[in-house]
């Protein structure tokens, strides 16, 4: 990508590649009170900035720091938000295992998609009460399930073309189809979804510890 292209050309290509994720973030700050959220592995997906006033963005990929770092970022930002303060945008060139410890229990949301196990090493960064966006393309939403710290609240489905909240049955998931154990360690080594009997788009888990 040449430097002269702009972060809003730049994020919209990116959305067209992964899916525009505004209805995702707009559904959550109907369900929960969200004024700030983390998004280790995020690469340029800048979505939560557009619905929660205080973001923080965590990626090693040096695309990503180059996007951040465009003087039009927050130009665009306050272009498209959807609420009245004034955005704060932050972002850390830096692999989200490593500790980041000005950023413990500040956060409402964290963000898991596509990431790896960003469960395990960031949940230090949620308030008490704050909430795990997290789907299980790596396992994370598996390892989530197993963590005493995090409890499961509901899930989020697509149907005719439109996400939906649930909160019921919540304890028809996470049922492998075939018996077996499933370990942290598993989860880990492998970074591979568990076959379940029934699946959800997205999770979400509340930090009870």
């Amino acid at each position: 990508m040449s430097k002269t292209i702009g972060s809003a050309a730049l994020y919209k290509e990116y959305m067209q590649k992964i899916g525009d994720r505004s209805e995702l973030f707009e559904l959550l700050g109907s369900e929960y009170t969200i004024k700030s959220a983390i998004y280790p592995g995020s690469h340029i997906d800048i979505t939560p900035s557009l619905f929660y006033y205080r973001t923080t963005y965590i990626d090693n990929f040096k695309k990503a720091e180059k996007f951040f770092a465009k003087p039009d970022l927050l130009n665009y930002i306050v272009k498209n938000k959807k609420y009245e303060e004034d955005p704060i945008v932050k972002f850390y060139f830096k692999d989200y295992r490593k500790d980041i410890n000005e950023l413990v229990k500040s956060f409402d949301l964290l963000i898991s998609l596509y990431a790896g196990i960003v469960s395990k090493y960031c949940k230090k960064y949620l308030k008490q009460g704050g909430i795990l966006l997290v789907n299980n393309s790596h396992g994370d939403a598996s390892m989530a399930n197993l963590d005493s710290n995090f409890k499961l609240i509901g899930i989020i489905n697509r149907s005719n073309k439109k996400l939906y909240y649930n909160q019921k049955n919540l304890e028809t998931y996470f049922i492998p189809k075939k018996e077996r154990e499933i370990t942290e360690e598993y989860l880990e080594r492998t970074m591979k979804g568990i076959g379940y009997k029934k699946t959800a788009s997205f999770y979400l888990f509340k930090k009870v510890i």
